[in-house]
This record gives structure tokens, sequence and C-alpha cells, in this order.
């Protein structure tokens, strides 16, 4: 008799959450669930497919791991992924007058002996269980939250056109490859830096010409 294998749900972590590879020129949806039956389980689905589902008592930290995790993936740029959060608007994920509700009540709490009541991590706390960053995001979106919209430099031009992730590229070029994601990200590329992908790219064109001339002799 065969034991039912059950169905482990893992904990949201930046090892465990999938990212996709992006699409262009498609309208793409990117998704966070939760689940009716289970509010600290949330489903991941971009371009309606499934990106798995992941155990988290905090949303807002599992939607954070995924952008900074989906930036690097696509040599975006992880650093500036939560300021850019932070300047969205957040959505309720409960009736906004019962956090009202909580925020008043946390704000008169009232204090002991006449002494000061530092109310600000209670409303912090509330803030965070019952708001959240946006639910859904389109292509310019998340492109933006990853820094994919900022002026297209040598680094990340090379790396889209080679079909490269950045640690290849790095590693190609013999440059660390924090510097190098720093570089691209801040639009900041070093004449070091491009002079070393300059040549990269002519040695993979005479690669390809020598390669031509060797089929032709053939």
């Amino acid at each position: 008799m065969k034991l039912k294998k059950e169905n482990i749900i893992p904990s949201a972590t930046f090892e465990t959450i999938l990212v996709p590879k992006l699409k262009k020129g498609t309208d793409n949806k990117l998704i966070f669930i939760r689940t009716n039956d289970n509010p600290q389980i949330t489903e991941i689905t971009y371009s309606d497919k499934s990106l798995g589902k992941y155990a988290t008592r905090n949303f807002n930290e599992i939607i954070l791991l995924f952008f900074k995790k989906l930036a690097k993936f696509n040599n975006g740029s992880p650093e500036n992924v939560e300021q850019k959060l932070d300047k969205l608007e957040k959505v309720y994920l409960v009736d906004k007058s019962f956090v009202d509700r909580q925020l008043e009540s946390a704000k008169n709490y009232p204090s002991f002996n006449n002494s000061y009541v530092d109310n600000s991590e209670s409303e912090k706390a509330i803030l965070q269980n019952f708001t959240s960053y946006p639910l859904e995001y389109n292509d310019d979106e998340v492109n933006d939250i990853i820094g994919l919209t900022e002026k297209q430099n040598i680094i990340r031009q090379t790396l889209e056109e080679q079909n490269l992730l950045m640690k290849d590229l790095a590693s190609a070029i013999g440059i660390n490859v924090n510097t190098l994601r720093s570089q691209a990200s801040k639009n900041d590329v070093s004449s070091q830096t491009k002079k070393s992908i300059e040549l990269y790219l002519e040695n993979i064109q005479l690669k390809r010409e020598l390669s031509k001339l060797k089929n032709n002799t053939k």
C-alpha cells in the first residue's frame, strides 16, 4: 500500500522562491495571491503560470524577497528594489476601517505612571500585518522596480545581446561581479570595464569570422 505523499510548502526564502526569466513583447501579469484557507500561504503567478506556493507570516517580506531575486536573475538592480516598492501605495489586506481603529487604539494606548510610551513600533506592526505592497504588477511596473527601465549602458546591452548572466560577463572580463553589478545599476561604467567589454566583444566577433572561414574552406 502506497502512502500518499504530502504536498510540502516551503518557507519563503531567497533560496526557495522561484523567479522567471522575464518575457518581452507580451502583456504579462505578476500576481501574489493569499490563499483563502490559509492566509499564511502565498501563491505567486507570472504570465498565468504558477511559480509555487510559499509559507510566510510577512506578506511584504515575500514580495520584497521575490523582487530582489527577480532583479538579480534578470540583471537588474536588487539594491534599489526596496526603495522603489516603498514608494508604491500600499493595499489593505483587511477592511480599511478595521486598520484605522487599530491604529487609533495604538496611538491612544495609556501610559503608566505618566511615563512616555513610544507607540511607533505598535503602529508599524499593525501596518505590516494588515497592509502590503501591491499584489499585481504589469510589465512596465516590474521592469521599473527591478531597474530595467534605466538608460541602457554597455554592460546591460552586452548581457542582453549575448544572453549572459552578470556573473558570466564578470568572469569573462575578469572583474568582481558585485563591482560590475554596481556599475551597471548606477550607470557609471569605468573606462577600464568599458574597454574590457569591448575587447571581449571583439574576441567573440573574431571567433565567429574564423568559424565562417573554416566552414567556407571545407
